[in-house]
């Protein structure tokens, strides 16, 4: 996996521990998940929301898998 940031064997990943593993800031990922439109920094990041009994989320869990796709969606330097 040459150019891709390497991330610890894990099976999910909350925003602050990812953010912990890797170069990006616990907001740029919020942002990624949050995000809708590919063509703008950062694009879409897929997670999964952990919710409360009000349907709000409480955390988002990320794949390993989809944080090393969305890395490699990036574009180059």
């Amino acid at each position: 996996m040459s150019g891709v940031a390497a991330v610890a064997p894990q099976l999910t990943y909350t925003l602050k521990s990812l953010a912990a593993a890797t170069p990006f800031s616990e907001k740029v990922l919020r942002q990624a998940v949050t995000a809708t439109d590919p063509a703008v920094f950062p694009p879409p990041l897929k997670a999964k929301a952990r919710l409360d009994a009000k349907g709000r989320v409480l955390q988002y869990l990320i794949d390993p898998a989809d944080y090393t796709d969305w890395f490699a969606s990036l574009p180059d330097a």
